[in-house]
């Protein structure tokens, strides 16, 4: 796939997730189902943490969690601007990225992987804790959206 049908579907996935974060209230923040798992701020800041790892590690050769280790600002109209902010900047600045850096092999903590394949597992993660999301919806007793989000006008040529 193109760099910028991954970056389409990226913005496709975001677009979903902050649809998802609109449904719960403020006074929800701190929900979490049981005491051993991430209450909804922090499912939202970890979507965020992978996004920045995977960013920073592809422009800057940087891999480390150490940046966002520690007490986070997980205020909900924070974690909200981040989420919008931050990945309008990353799909930036990865558009301007060559594409054959964008394939180049990176040497990360999780193996040598593309920068593909890096943002595909991003992509990824931010599905997986969007899923856990859905469910913390469900037993809060609201609704969550339809999944399915713009497929058909996902991979039109521009």
């Amino acid at each position: 796939m193109t760099k910028t049908a991954v970056l389409k579907y990226w913005v496709n996935v975001r677009r979903l997730t902050m649809k998802l974060f609109d449904l719960f209230p403020e006074d929800n923040f701190d929900f979490r189902p049981v005491e051993t798992i991430r209450t909804v701020a922090e499912q939202f800041d970890h979507i965020l943490i992978a996004e920045l790892y995977a960013r920073i590690g592809i422009l800057m050769g940087v891999w480390s969690l150490e940046p966002f280790a520690g007490n986070r600002d997980l205020n909900r109209n924070t974690i909200r601007n981040k989420l919008f902010q931050e990945h309008e900047k990353t799909i930036g600045l990865l558009r301007m990225l060559p594409e054959g850096r964008f394939l180049k092999i990176y040497d990360t903590p999780f193996g040598s992987i593309s920068g593909e394949t890096i943002i595909y597992e991003t992509i990824d993660e931010e599905i997986h804790h969007r899923g856990n999301l859905y469910t913390y919806l469900r037993i809060l007793g609201i609704e969550p959206p339809q999944m399915v989000q713009n497929y058909g006008e996902l991979f039109t040529e521009e």
